[in-house]
């Protein structure tokens, strides 16, 4: 069965398109099918297609990768965080499907994980000591499987540390597919190989340290520099940007992948909710982060030559910062909200602040908001995920 080969490579992985054409010197011509390198952040596809549950508020972190494709699974396009997706038909009409994801960092715990893709199948959550995995090699990386079913869905993970990143492959769907595709799956994972230089894999039975960040998915301190030409990666502590939050603004316990949140309330109850998060490179560029967040609230993607109306450049305390302004329907709540974002770029990273909720709470915080992405100061000292 021929190698289906897939490349990415966001802005921050140096110089791994040489590793790449190493690693795969030692393929036989024939077992490889030629395909046109994808831009490195392909574009979202329009908003509806992307499940809300497999959308975190994050670009992706992709890294070389190749496998066998087994048959009757359908290969589909790659897009919004997904590094490859692929359909599989059950009997009597049920689907399901596997995704490959890739982002910098432990994102959250395992008990985050475990919580996240039970909440997907409408499951409670569970403690730390409820959760059950076995072990799995991608590669020769040592992962860990999770079984998850629900009432009607099932959804198995491979997760597998690499390099400092976090590799998910994900089958979910109807539970008499998933059941069905489940040995196949297993071995579809057998055929998967990374490409590009290697650290040393974690030792059999078990998963790599995580990053000792404390925000979850942000760093990857003390992670073994895979790059042998490039210095090491910084192990300092994050620095907060010193900046001036509003007196209304409450600080809330960030999610997997969110520096910092706040959240501001109304009357009658309505909220919203400020989030601020960093990552490396320019994580897309402009144009494919406001779809990104268009998509959140139902709004179909806009081209290269609408982005200038549909945004507005300021001065922030340092360097400047491009600001949207839209409204729509939640993706995951399906209730009117309104949402304010602004994208700096700053050094080698990009920040994102974001504000999102209630339209009235939104607007009535818009210049506040403001104020609050002007006056941030970010430290010579600050130090974000290295890729």
């Amino acid at each position: 069965m021929p190698y289906r080969v897939k490349t990415s490579f966001p802005s921050g992985r140096f110089a791994i398109a040489c590793l790449l054409a190493t690693g795969l010197n030692g393929l036989a011509a024939d077992s490889i099918q030629a395909y046109s390198v994808p831009k490195e952040h392909p574009a979202l596809p329009p908003a509806q297609t992307q499940p809300a549950a497999d959308a975190p508020d994050i670009p992706v972190n992709a890294a070389p990768i190749r496998w066998t494709l087994p048959a009757g699974w359908v290969e589909k396009p790659a897009g919004g965080i997904r590094l490859a997706s692929f359909a599989i038909n059950g009997d009597n009409g049920t689907k399901a499907e596997v995704a490959i994801t890739s982002f910098p960092g432990s994102v959250g715990t395992e008990l985050d994980n475990v919580n996240r893709w039970r909440s997907e199948l409408a499951l409670p959550p569970v403690e730390a000591g409820d959760v059950v995995s076995e072990p799995v090699a991608v590669d020769s990386f040592q992962g860990k499987l999770f079984d998850l079913a629900g009432a009607s869905q099932r959804t198995v993970v491979a997760m597998i540390p690499r390099n400092g990143d976090s590799w998910f492959v994900k089958l979910r769907g109807d539970f008499p597919a998933v059941a069905s595709a489940k040995p196949v799956f297993l071995e579809f994972l057998k055929s998967l190989h990374f490409g590009g230089a290697e650290v040393e894999p974690a030792p059999a039975g078990g998963m790599m340290p995580p990053a000792t960040d404390p925000h979850a998915g942000l760093g990857m301190q003390g992670m073994p520099n895979p790059h042998k030409d490039l210095p090491k990666p910084e192990t300092a502590p994050v620095v907060e940007p010193k900046w001036n939050v509003p007196a209304q603004w409450v600080p809330t316990s960030p999610r997997v992948m969110v520096f910092k949140s706040f959240s501001v309330s109304g009357g009658a109850g309505a909220k919203a909710e400020i989030t601020v998060s960093f990552f490396p490179g320019d994580v897309g560029g402009v144009l494919n982060n406001v779809n990104r967040w268009r998509g959140q609230l139902g709004q179909q993607p806009i081209a290269q030559s609408q982005l200038d109306s549909a945004t507005e450049v300021f001065a922030a305390e340092e360097g400047s910062a491009t600001l949207v302004d839209f409204t729509g329907t939640d993706a995951k709540t399906g209730k009117p909200a309104r949402m304010i974002g602004a994208i700096v770029p700053r050094g080698d990273k990009t920040w994102f602040y974001k504000m999102m909720g209630d339209g009235g709470v939104v607007g009535g915080r818009k210049d506040s908001f403001v104020a609050f992405v002007k006056s941030a100061q970010y430290s010579a000292n600050h130090v974000g995920p290295i890729h």
